[in-house]
């Protein structure tokens, strides 16, 4: 994959994007948007309706060589200021945030190089890069490989539910950092040791390092998805989880899992993969959910396989899967079903 560079490809990349937005959209006329350096402007405004709520995106006029995209989720009233913003440069400028990539099946996925504004100043990109690391993809970056956060593709199907989910995550790190930076100010106590928490589940994976992508023939691949699947599937178990004393949502190098917290097993282990083919994607999910009960689980360990809703009409392998004992359940949103229609919380009826 390849961060596009070339003027004409993007200006036509940001005309599919915005297009494909404006398509499903309902139009807000002009808004007025604030910004962090306390400039206001009005922009040409609309609106989309989310598995997450109203999600509100403007476009601005063009301005120092990038088209902006302002993105606000669940907007109460008051101050309207974006939550994240993707402006894509309209040439090689590693100091925008957004990218467009082109991917070897024709598509052109959006991304987010990782720069976030919150409390007191910008967030460190290491620290943004592990919140999203569930999103990272490496990419060919002119000259040098890069990671980049996929958040969608202009072909997606779910691009609205995919942005939302990025906007979503993004609150979730702004919220972290201010706690953590209030926190510190105010207390001079140490942060916890590496090796304690290393040996407990938390719900936050710790950063493995650069996520690689190899492209392959499978047609039926979509990486982008990965991170809003992911959580939008943390999301659908928190909900679940959040009146059962017993069980708790953890990440220890898994996707996620429903922990006990008597016994620190995991009861049930997820992992979220993007083909509908047996590719190396679904022989590695194969071979992480087996290694994974036997080293964070036991033998009643229920191990389950989470594929993008649009993979659904496309999976022949249920078979093999069910010999193996692992489930498979297809989810988009906060909607999450076998192939039999089964919904999450009917699959986990025994453990909830």
């Amino acid at each position: 994959m390849q961060v596009i560079t070339v003027n004409a490809r993007l200006r036509k990349g940001i005309r599919s994007f915005q297009r494909v937005l404006i398509d499903q959209a309902e139009p807000r006329g002009k808004e007025v948007w604030a910004f962090p350096s306390g400039d206001r402007a009005p922009c040409l405004t609309y609106a989309l309706e989310t598995d997450l709520g109203e999600m509100l995106f403007a476009i601005p006029p063009p301005w120092d060589g990038r088209q902006a995209h302002l993105f606000k989720l669940g907007f109460q009233g008051g101050t309207l200021s974006p939550d994240a913003e993707i402006n894509i440069p309209d040439g090689l400028n590693r100091k925008v945030s957004g990218v467009l990539i082109a991917a070897s099946d024709g598509e052109t996925l959006i991304g987010h190089r990782g720069t976030f504004t919150a409390f007191r100043g910008r967030v460190p990109r290491t620290d943004a890069f592990e919140h999203f690391q569930d999103w990272l993809i490496e990419v060919a970056d002119d000259g040098r490989n890069a990671d980049v956060i996929a958040v969608s593709s202009t072909n997606s199907p779910s691009i609205a539910n995919d942005i939302a989910e990025f906007l979503f995550k993004v609150k979730r790190l702004k919220e972290q950092r201010k706690a953590e930076l209030g926190y510190y100010a105010e207390n001079s106590d140490p942060a916890p040791d590496d090796e304690e928490l290393d040996a407990k589940w938390r719900e936050q994976k710790e950063f493995e390092g650069s996520k690689s992508y190899t492209p392959g023939q499978d047609k039926c691949e979509y990486q982008y998805l990965h991170g809003p699947l992911c959580n939008a599937l943390h999301r659908k178990l928190d909900d679940l989880v959040k009146e059962n004393s017993d069980l708790k949502v953890g990440k220890n190098r898994v996707d996620l899992a429903l922990v006990s917290r008597a016994t620190e097993k995991a009861k049930v282990i997820f992992e979220v993969k993007t083909s509908s083919a047996m590719s190396a994607q679904l022989y590695a999910g194969f071979g992480q959910l087996a290694y994974y009960r036997h080293r964070f689980g036991d033998a009643d360990t229920k191990l389950i396989l989470v594929l993008p809703a649009s993979t659904a009409s496309d999976f022949a392998e249920a078979d093999f899967f069910k010999q193996a004992n692992i489930q498979v359940l297809f989810g988009e949103g906060g909607l999450f079903q076998n192939s039999d229609g089964q919904s999450l919380e009917e699959v986990l009826g025994g453990i909830l």
